[in-house]
């Protein structure tokens, strides 16, 4: 029997996370300056900070041999989809709308990511290998 080599490939929403950090950097240093008396504001934006940084390093979509998986928040849960269970994908300039079957629940359901979170290179090779491994299912 063989072994097929497993290949996952995972994308990170970065685009806007590093804006988030680039603004709270700048807005704690301008909060120390004027108003460090207003330590309350600056421990807020060291928060969203954190959270911008840790958004940084999640992983937002991973495609493996027969799956995707969406993250769309910290907060949420991991939303995985077989390929065989997928019955259209949707392409539109901000969005992938992919239409699925749950094999289990026999529930229908859209799985919905945003491209506005990827940089462009990311978004580009996003696209490229959903067009390879879903050719048959666009619409």
């Amino acid at each position: 029997m063989e072994s097929k080599n497993q290949t996952i490939k995972q994308f990170y929403a970065r685009y806007l996370a590093m804006f988030r950090i680039f603004v709270c950097i700048i807005a704690i240093i301008v909060m120390l300056v004027i108003a460090p008396e207003l330590w309350y504001n600056t421990t807020l934006l060291l928060l969203v900070l954190v959270i911008s940084i840790w958004q940084y390093f999640m992983v937002y979509i991973t495609i493996g041999e027969d799956f995707i998986t969406l993250r769309p928040a910290p907060v949420k849960s991991d939303i995985s989809v077989l390929f065989d269970e997928i019955k259209s994908v949707r392409y539109e300039p901000k969005k992938i709308f992919i239409e699925y079957c749950n094999k289990i629940s026999k529930q229908e359901s859209t799985l919905k990511i945003s491209l506005s979170v990827l940089d462009n290179d990311t978004k580009t090779e996003l696209l490229n290998i959903l067009h390879t491994v879903l050719k048959d299912k666009e619409s």
